[in-house]
């Protein structure tokens, strides 16, 4: 998701086109446009915001990022208020390590496939997406990033600066903002998960999703491999992107919107350095990829295939020197 990235990198285009008494209008209704003018004028390096997150002397940041899905426990008959939510599971629909290399001007990601079988110290054997429900459910949201943090480090054998849960909500807003975005849908998509409020039924063709459709597309997996929906993923945002760049007018608010997007696990000064250091990432030194896994015969879980996860993170340059190696894949 961190195509995500990549519409706020390109809103960033608009400030260089427009001229200062629209900016400084523009500061008013968002900080995050007042951060960009400090660092532009003083040239501050866009690792400096980062500087408490980022371990030792490194200079880039690893970030996972957490797509949640909801399964909502309804109250019964008896209860004071028969039907009410009484607990929200939130298993992570999709996970995503990115780094951001300052230092190389280079952002390289890997999601992990959430049917991946994994063991995290004093937990049974999960698929790796139960984790942020299980720890969610044990001390709350902060707890849920930490153990999913735990199972994403031990998977990749890195270790992860901060954690995203996006706000698919938020996402759904971003998209109505822009009045929708257009899209080719390759097939009929029909699924309806009555316990997560989720129902998609999206006809075959060319046509613009609202965005609680433009949701049921990017999460829609039924029938479909985690590759096809990366490519769906992929698809949507450069619309975004595109849509977003004919929207100028709406940049302040798309950004706060955008921050809202990523759970607010960024401030203003760090999206602001965000924005600057996506735009000087060309296009050949972004990278994304998928944790290689192979099947279990008679079993919905994925085995991790260690070997060449070591030579993918080497392509992708997230391999850290002294880093701990893969510990567990059962």
């Amino acid at each position: 998701m961190m195509r995500v990235a990549g519409v706020i990198g390109g809103l960033l285009l608009w400030v260089v086109s427009l001229g200062g008494g629209v900016f400084l209008g523009w500061s008013e209704r968002s900080p995050v446009f007042g951060s960009l003018a400090h660092n532009i004028i003083f040239n501050e390096p866009p690792e400096k915001a980062f500087a408490a997150d980022m371990a030792g002397s490194r200079d880039y940041l690893n970030v996972l990022i957490l797509g949640c899905d909801e399964d909502r426990y309804y109250a019964g008959r008896g209860h004071k208020n028969p039907g009410a939510v009484l607990r929200h599971a939130s298993r992570s629909d999709m996970m995503l390590v990115a780094r951001i290399d300052f230092g190389k001007k280079r952002i390289t990601g890997i999601s992990i496939p959430r049917d991946l079988a994994w063991t995290v110290p004093g937990y049974k054997q999960q698929k790796i997406n139960a984790f942020h429900n299980i720890g969610y459910n044990e001390g709350g949201p902060e707890r849920g990033k930490e153990l999913a943090k735990e199972a994403a480090e031990g998977v990749l054998g890195l270790s992860i600066d901060k954690v995203v849960v996006l706000n698919f909500e938020a996402f759904k807003q971003m998209v109505d903002m822009l009045g929708g975005v257009e899209v080719f849908v390759p097939r009929n998509m029909n699924y309806d998960d009555n316990a997560g409020d989720l129902h998609i039924h999206l006809k075959k063709g060319r046509q613009v999703l609202s965005g609680y459709n433009a949701m049921c597309y990017v999460r829609y997996r039924h029938g479909d491999s985690d590759f096809k929906r990366q490519d769906r993923q992929k698809e949507l945002m450069m619309a975004l992107k595109d849509k977003a760049l004919h929207k100028w007018a709406s940049a302040p608010e798309l950004i706060n919107k955008s921050m809202e997007l990523m759970g607010n696990a960024f401030n203003s000064d760090q999206m602001a350095s965000l924005m600057l250091f996506g735009k000087a990432v060309g296009a050949d030194n972004i990278k994304m990829d998928m944790v290689p896994v192979v099947e279990v015969p008679g079993s919905t879980f994925l085995e991790l295939d260690t070997e060449k996860l070591s030579e993918k993170l080497k392509e992708l340059h997230m391999k850290e020197p002294g880093a701990y190696s893969v510990s567990s894949r059962s």
